[in-house]
Parts: structure tokens; sequence; C-alpha cells
């Protein structure tokens, strides 16, 4: 699916455009979120800017709370704007379409159900965004993974999902079909996000337990950060307990108090809009960093994900699970109250390939001896299992043990349980499975020694826990990954629950679980509402026809809740009404809490009876001895008062089947769906024009100068005006054993100043080096490591995955050898000059010489520092050194910059290198008589009176452009040209031509398609001598004539100076 396209939102409200901008440089859909546009001057300049940064695809979203401004939006939109997303009401809709259509802008409409999906296809929509009940913001009542399903069985329009999207859940979304996903709380904490420290701060804590959806029962959903204490919600909590109007009235009210208070200021006065999947802010952030690196590890995620699914099969028939459980299948029938207690249903369920499980509930001791015989009697060697609940009375718990351990059933699943609870099975040779509703809990457990879980979503119908399936399945994995080591996850059992029921969502859940396959884990699915809709459920008496009839007339679901954390999925039917109408009259009323959960309670007692088997407590049961206990309900009644907990899937199912039918389907049908599957593809390449500029962007920098350890203090002291000239230090060497301040005296040096490095610690363990080779290594060696990765740390490299392979070294240095160098030359010369009194002078010169060792000759060449860098951090593109006298580093920025425009290489560090501060040098530059005697360089000064040598090491890290903005990395500058010459035949060889430096003048903006009249500041090679400074100064000044700069347009100077 080539067409896969990934949508980056921006945070509502924010109206900050640099993540969308981030997202369109790395080849994706990058869109400003316009939740409203209440403040038109803010709008209209993220607008543009946006349009000014952005290098690919980006649009805009426009929420409804934005609709009044949309006249004079859209008809200032740039015309690079080619998509926008509506979230809109039905009224307003099909007009808006026609007006963005007319502009020949592509429209996805944002949609909570399949009904405002048909609405938006009838108004002419070029696609849907299915937005999840757990992403941030107005929500409907199904989640991504079900709306997802809902949406492509229904109609045909392309699909993107939002809500719920992670690095596993991604590739189920590409395996289901879709057009691609929605990201928005996912990359709050990437580089690019300017959300405020407090904001970045909790979610940088959250597991997806810490929002509230409030406002569902008026049908305007509002999901939301929520913690205790947290002013603005309680308000908002409180307001909707309150409101009075009519259901059309009230939620125009609920919205406009909701939009007034939506922010990312303190909790305390505004809501954030975050969804549960902001829980993957935090590792996606950490493992990838920018925007760039989330959306291409997403891609690389979906590939790897498809091509393990297709390869380990993990759902097929005869499965490792399947092996496991002893059946036909990997598909568990979850245990359901007051459903699956018949052992008719239960031997329908093992006949079908399946491992069914008897729900136990809260029968006590001899009702559930009564189901067990039966079981095994009529299973005979099939697997079954029991599920029990954990949190039980502990009597009532104990008279199911003893029952469970007189008959040893095969497997046994725990709700609301603890590993210890399953050792006291598992000691009995039982199985047991626990259900695990969070990835706190999961890390407890598996530290405990568990190893069986079941991760069950929120669409499940009964008690449901606070995590949709798409964002309690991608935390789970991602703890087993992290948590055990691939070979103990061959230990472990998974099943997944919640949303599945055919071919398309068992396809979603093997590709997500892809990982755990790989490693040995054992996986599989645990269904529940499906059977619901089996002919063996009514057959053998699990449910009544009246309940089926109800589940095939199901098209939405609700949630009773009775407090806190305390909810029940069930049909939307009339005592859904009525327990709602009944907690109005209890908050109306002023009841407390703990009142209003036991009043409601007491409602539901009995509820689930009545619908699943069609009878209730006969009313005089225990009065009258003739009285049974149970008595059977009319089907009027039943529909009237009955609770039918059921699953969000129940809207997606319309049918009845056999199980052995739904097994098949989930089974081999999924696992075929999967196998026709083909990979996403890499990361969209970033569209560009054939350019003359380099386009190559500086990101990462580093630096070890006088008096300037790092980047940060070399700034400041130029900013401060810090000279880093100083008296050669004695702890180098005695320079008054040379110094005369005749410069023509014999041997002497006439100036004793120069730039001079601080002592610098170096850690040879840190780079894998015996610190024993450190003596027979030339200190720029070790100086030039240690700036290699000050600057990869600085790009944001150190750590951050990138290909090492496509990654060169290229380093400019000049003067033949080293200090180190210079000394293994003096020793291996002694005998030449001392003869047989060599040894003698050796051991005179009190250590000063250094021993040859086997690191010697590495140690002492100056290319060898490229070498070293690519050695140490395992570098495979090219590596070397280059001399070009004093414009060795530019030079080696220059041949950097063609590597990388020749595609040859990705990234390169490249640098100067020079710590070369030697009587050698200095005698050199003297008898040239270049040195300043005062060591003040004075550039483009009239009393400039020569140079001070220096040493020092500089390191930058290059890569194009397009790749630096794809990737999320910060750009310092932008190379766009570099220029070079060379005189030709001149008067001498030191004496520099203007004309020499024109041509490398022109030849940098013509490269770069700049003109040098737009310059405002040259900073000059600036020598601080008469020939080269004039030289210079001539060069430029004439360049900039001919360009047709005006007189004084531009200034001239040189740090150096």
């Amino acid at each position: 699916m080539p067409s896969f396209r990934i949508v980056a939102l921006t945070p509502a409200g924010l109206l900050d455009p640099s993540i969308a901008i981030a997202a369109s440089r790395a080849g994706e859909l990058g869109v400003l979120n316009l939740e409203d546009a209440s403040d038109s001057g803010r709008t209209v300049a993220a607008i543009e800017r946006l349009a000014r940064f952005s290098a690919g695809d980006f649009g805009i979203r426009l929420g409804r709370d934005a609709l009044p401004a949309f006249a004079a939006i859209v008809s200032g939109l740039p015309g690079e704007v080619k998509t926008v997303i509506l979230a809109c009401g039905a009224e307003e809709l099909a007009g808006h379409v026609r007006v963005l259509a007319d502009r020949h802008i592509s429209v996805l409409v944002e949609v909570t159900s399949i009904d405002e999906a048909q609405t938006a296809a009838a108004a002419g929509a070029h696609g849907l965004v299915a937005k999840g009940h757990e992403a941030g913001g107005w929500v409907g009542d199904e989640t991504a993974f079900v709306l997802l399903q809902h949406l492509l069985r229904d109609q045909s329009l392309p699909v993107w999902a939002h809500g719920g999207i992670g690095l596993h859940t991604a590739a189920a979304v590409y395996a289901a079909g879709a057009a691609g996903i929605v990201l928005d709380s996912q990359l709050a904490l990437t580089k690019e996000s300017t959300l405020p420290e407090p904001v970045k701060e909790a979610i940088g804590r959250m597991d997806g337990s810490e929002t509230v959806c409030l406002g569902a029962e008026l049908g305007a959903a509002f999901r939301a950060y929520a913690r205790p204490g947290q002013a603005a919600v309680e308000w908002l909590r409180a307001a909707l307990d309150n409101l009075a109007a009519p259901a059309g009235e009230a939620r125009a009210q609920w919205r406009r108090m909701v939009q007034a208070r939506l922010g990312w200021g303190s909790p305390d006065g505004q809501v954030w809009p975050l969804g549960q999947d902001a829980a993957f802010a935090a590792p996606l952030a950490r493992q990838f960093h920018t925007v760039g690196g989330v959306l291409a590890g997403l891609r690389q995620a979906i590939d790897e994900h498809v091509k393990t699914a297709r390869a380990h099969r993990p759902l097929d028939a005869d499965g490792p699970l399947a092996q496991a459980h002893r059946t036909r299948y990997p598909i568990v029938q979850g245990p359901m109250t007051r459903v699956s207690d018949r052992a008719e249903f239960a031997l329908a369920v093992a006949e079908g390939g399946g491992l069914p499980f008897l729900a136990l509930a809260l029968m006590r001791g001899p009702e559930v001896e009564s189901l067990l015989k039966d079981t095994q009697r009529l299973l005979g060697d099939r697997t079954w299992g029991v599920g029990i609940l954990g949190f039980v009375p502990l009597e009532l718990r104990q008279e199911q043990l003893e029952v469970i351990r007189a008959y040893r059933p095969p497997f046994a699943l725990i709700a609301g349980g603890r590993p210890d609870q399953a050792r006291v099975l598992e000691k009995d040779g039982i199985p047991t499975y626990l259900h695990v509703p969070s990835p706190g809990l999961l890390r407890l457990f598996l530290q405990d020694g568990a190893r069986r879980f079941v991760f069950e979503g929120r669409e499940c119908g009964g008690h449901v826990g606070p995590r949709s399936s798409f964002v309690l399945w991608n935390l789970m994995i991602d703890v087993l990954l992290e948590a055990l080591p691939a070979g103990e996850l061959s230990a472990c059992h998974v099943l997944f629950a919640g949303g599945v029921h055919d071919a398309l969502s068992a396809s979603m859940v093997a590709a997500m679980a892809a990982p755990l396959a790989e490693r040995g884990a054992k996986v599989g699915v645990l269904l529940g509402t499906a059977y619901l809709f089996t002919d063996e459920a009514v057959a053998s008496e699990a449910i009544v026809k009246g309940f089926q009839d109800e589940a095939m007339r199901c098209r939405r679901t609700v949630l009773l809740e009775t407090g806190p954390g305390h909810s029940t999925r069930c049909a939307d039917t009339a005592f859904a009404d009525a327990f709602l109408r009944e907690k109005q009259r209890l908050l109306r009323e002023g009841r407390s809490p703990e009142e209003i959960r036991n009043e409601l309670e007491m409602l539901n007692i009995g509820r689930l009876r009545v619908a699943s088997k069609g009878v209730q407590r006969h009313p005089r049961f225990g009065e009258d001895p003739a009285a049974p206990r149970l008595a059977s309900v009319e089907d009027e009644a039943q529909r009237r008062e009955g609770m039918y907990m059921i699953g969000q899937v129940a809207a997606l199912r319309d049918r009845t089947c056999t199980v052995e039918q739904l097994h098949h389907c989930v089974a081999v049908e999924g696992t075929q769906r999967l196998a026709a599957l083909t990979a996403v593809g890499a990361i969209a390449k970033v569209a560009r024009p054939a350019a003359s500029p380099s386009q190559v962007a500086i990101v990462g920098i580093s630096c070890m100068l006088p008096k300037a350890r790092d980047r940060q203090a070399y700034w400041e002291n130029i900013l401060n005006k810090v000279s880093g000239i100083t008296e050669i230090p004695k702890s180098r060497w005695d320079w008054e054993l040379y110094f005369d301040a005749d410069p023509r005296a014999r041997d002497k040096i006439y100036s004793k100043w120069g730039g001079f490095l601080d002592d610098e610690p170096f850690d040879p363990v840190e780079y894998g080096m015996p610190p024993n080779s450190l003596a027979s290594i030339d200190p720029m060696q070790l100086l030039a490591l240690k700036a290699a990765r000050a600057a990869l740390r600085d790009a944001g490299y150190l750590e951050r995955s990138f290909d090492r392979s496509r990654t060169s070294v290229v380093l400019g240095a000049s003067g033949g050898t080293g200090d180190l160098g210079s000394a293994y030359v003096l020793r291996s010369s002694l005998p030449l000059l001392f003869g047989d009194r060599a040894s003698d002078v050796l051991a005179g010169s009190g250590g000063l010489l250094p021993e040859w060792t086997e690191d010697s000759f590495a140690g002492l060449l100056l290319n060898v520092a490229a070498g070293r860098i690519a050695n140490r951090f395992d570098f495979g593109g090219l590596n070397y050194i280059v001399d070009a006298a004093c414009a060795s580093s530019l030079t080696a920025v220059h041949l950097a910059v063609k590597e990388l425009e020749t595609h040859n290489t990705d990234m390169v560090l490249v640098g100067g290198v020079d710590t070369t501060q030697n009587p050698f040098g200095y005698l050199c530059f003297s008898k040239t008589h270049a040195l300043s005697p005062t060591g003040a360089p004075r550039t483009f000064d009239a009393s400039a009176d020569g140079i001070a040598i220096s040493e020092g090491i500089v390191m930058l890290v290059l890569k194009r452009l397009a790749d630096a903005e794809r990737d999320g990395d910060r750009v310092y500058a932008v190379i766009q040209g570099i220029g070079g010459s060379s005189d030709g035949r001149a008067k001498g060889l030191t004496a520099p031509r203007p004309e020499g430096q024109m041509l490398a003048l022109k030849r940098a903006y013509a490269k770069a398609g700049i003109s040098p009249t737009t310059v405002g500041l040259f900073e000059a090679h600036g020598t601080g001598t008469v020939v080269g400074d004039r030289t210079e100064a001539l060069a430029l000044s004439t360049m900039l004539e001919e360009a047709g700069a005006p007189p004084a347009s531009a200034a001239v100077g040189s740090v150096k100076s």
C-alpha cells in the first residue's frame, strides 16, 4: 500500500505549526490544528509560518469552534494547502466540502461513528479520519480499533485511524487496509514540541490511565488529562452534573464550557486535551527524538511487523498457542457471567477447535461442582478451563478452589487476581492465566514469575478497564519486550481481547503482536461477544433467543458507571436508559458517591440473568416453600428489564454462524488476509527540485579552543571580547630557552605568545582503549575523539540510531606531524647525532622522549585521527585527513559537502585539528617573520604587526538539509556553497593574489545562488599581516563593487582579532 500516509497534528489550541512543519519535511502530511480561530491574527500568522517553512505536504484542521471563521480562513489559505480536515456538524458539512473542493483541496472529515461517516460520504468528502474514543478532545463511543473496522466494512472512502496509534498498533492499522494514521499526543515530547514544560513533565509520567471522558451521556464526549484535585476538570464535572437544560441546549452549553477552558496552562484553570495515547509520547521521544525520527520509526516498525507476522503466522490453525492448549485454534472463549455456565456450550466451543472457559462468578461450591462434573463428563479429554474472580470473599473463593482442585480442569483464568493466587492453582498442575489491566501491574506480575496473561481492552462487554485495546495492547507489548530477554519470552502465553471477532480484527492483532511471536511468545485471542452470535450459544441454552435477537439489533453500546472505575458495557436498551435516569435523579438529590454506587448496584442485581437466561429470582422464594428459586420472565419484560452485557463489536455483526465458522474466520481467514499484505515501504522521501546550492546543514558543533572547552564558552568569549592569547605555558615548554627579541637571531624565536588548550581529562575506557596505550598516542588523536563525541552529542546522535555505515570523517590537519611524532623523530635521530653516546643521551633526557611500542606508529600519524574516530564510533564511510595549510579545515568542509552532494555518504563529521605548539612550529613562523612580537593580532588594522599561532580542535556534523529537516535535526546554519581556487603562477608561494581569492569568492556565491550584496558581515581569514589583510580586503571590496553593492554596505572582520 504505497499510499499509506501518516498525518501529524499539532496540539489543539497551541497555534504553533512546528510539529506540522517537521512532518512535512519528513515526507508526511503535517496539519495545523485549528480547534478554534477566535484569535484571527495568531491564526493567520500560524498558517503563514506553516506555508513558509514546510517542505512537503501540509494542511489544516478546522474544529467545530473554528467554523465561524471558515470563510475568512479558507479565502486566505496559501495555494500550497492541499488538505483540510473538517470536524463539524452535519448541517454545515456539505457546503464546506463544496467550497474546499472548488479550490481543489482534498477534504478529510473527522468522524466518530458510522452515521457521521455516511453523512460525510454523502457530503462529498474525499476521506475519513476515524477518531477513536481513546483520542484527546471531542470523541465518540467507539474506540479506534472498532470504529476503523466499522468504517472499512460499511463504506468505501479512504480511512485514517486516529487514537491509540503506537509502534505496534500502527502495524494493525496498516494490516486493516486503512489509508494511514493520525498522530497528535504521541508527538508531544519530540524536540519540536513547544508545549509548556509542566505539560511535558506530566505527559512523561503517563501510562494511559490519566485521562477522563466527560459528557458522553450528552452525546458530546470530551477526553482530557485529569488527576485528582485539578480544579478545571472538577469544575467541568460538577457543571456537567448540574446541567438541567433540554438535551440539545445542554449539549451546546457543555461545548461552550469546555471550549472556554481548553488550553495548556495551569490545570487549575485549563483542561489539556490529551488522549490515552499520550502514554506513547515518552518512549517514542526517547527512541526517536524528533518528529521526523518518530515518523520514520513508525514506517520501519510497520514494515518489520508485517514481514514478521507473515513469516510466523501467530494466529493460524495449529499455531504455537494452539499446540500449548491442545486445541486446533489459538482461540479462547472468555468466561462470561451468566452465559458460559453451561457444559453443553463449553463442548460446542471445544468441538469447534477453541478453548472454552466456564464463568464461576459468584457460584457457591455445590453449584460449581455440578457444573464442573457435567463439563468433565461431556468434554472428556478435550481441553477446557474455569474462570474465577480474584476479588470474591475469601470464604467463597475457598469453596470454589476446593471443587476446582477436585476436578483439576486443564486451565484456569483469574480476573482481578494476583500471581500468588495463580501459583496456588499452578502448584496443583493447573496452568493459570491472569487478567492484567495496566503496564505497571504487568511489570510486577512478571517480576513475581507470572507468564500467562490476558490483555482485555475497554471495548469488551461487561466490566471494563480504563484503557482501549489499542492503548493497552501497545503498552503491554512494550513491557514484555523490555522486561524479558528474548529467551524468556518463549515461556509467555498472551491472549489479546476486546474487539476481536473476525478475519479483519484477527489480522490486525497478528500484525501488532508479531514481535512477541518472533521472540517465541505464544500468542492468541480471547473472544466473548462474538460467541453470542453463534447458533450453539442458543442451542446449548447459554443464552435465550431473546438475548441473541437483542445482540443482532445492537448498533450502539453504553457504559453504565456506578462509580469511578466501575463501569459495565451493555447494549443501549430500555434498562440502560432507566439506569441513566436513576443516576441523574440521585445526582440531583445530592446523594453521596457511596450512596449512589450502592443504589445503582442494587438496581443492577439480577438484570444480566434476566437478559441471558430469561429468568429472575422468584419474589416468594424463601417465604413460600412451594415457590421455586427462579421464575421465567416474559419476552417483553426481558427486553425492558434485562441488562445485555455485550462488547462494541456487536454493532459489527448482523448474522449468526456456527462456532467452527467463527473460529475458522478468525484464525485461518485472518492469517490468509495477513499473507496478502505487502510492506508499507520506507519513509517517504522529501521531493525537491534539482538545485545548484549545496544545501548542507550544520547540525552539530563542538570545539576545544584556548580558554574555551566547548562551543558555549567560545561563544561567550566572543561576546565578552575575551582574548585566548597567553604566554607560552612553562608546563608545555620553556620559551626562555628559545627567545630573542631579534627576529634575525639564529635558532631563536621572537614571540612568546600563542593560544594553548587547558588540560583536558580523557577516559580511555570510555572509548574502549587500553590505558597503557595512551603514552604512545598523540594527544591530538585523543582530543579529536573527544571532540567527535561532543559533536555527535550536540547533534543528538550520540545515542540515537542512524546509519553508521554511511557516515564519514574528514579532518583538516597540517604540519606533517604532531608533538609525539616530533619526539619520536628526535629519538630515532640520536644515533645519527651522537653515535655510541646515543643511549647515554637518551638516559639523560629525563623520560621526555617516548618509548617505542606497538601503538607508536599509528599513534603518531596525523591521518590516523580520522580513522580512529571511524573505528571507535563504528562508521563505515570514508575517513581521511587533508592538508591545505591554513585552508585545511575549509578544504575538509569542502570535501565533506561534496560527499553529501554526491550521496556517497549521509553524514559527515568534519573538523580541523591542530595541537602542534612546539618550538619547531614557532621557529618556522619566526623565520618567515609572520609572528606578532606583541602577541596581539590586529586584523585589518593599520597597526597590525603579525599573527599569533594557536592550537585547537573544532568538529562539525554535516547532513544534507533535506535529510536534516526530515529527521527533525536542529540546524545551526546551511552551507549553500563553497569555493576554492589557486593563485596560479604568482610572484611567490606565500604571497597571496587578489585575483585568486576573487575566483574562490565568485565560485562560492555562484554555487550558492546568492548575491554577495545580501551579506552584511564577512568573516575573513584575517592573517593580521599587512600583505595578507590588504589582499583579502581588496578581493572582497572588488567583488562587492562588481556585484553592485554601495560603499560601506558591509562589515568585515575575523574572530582571530
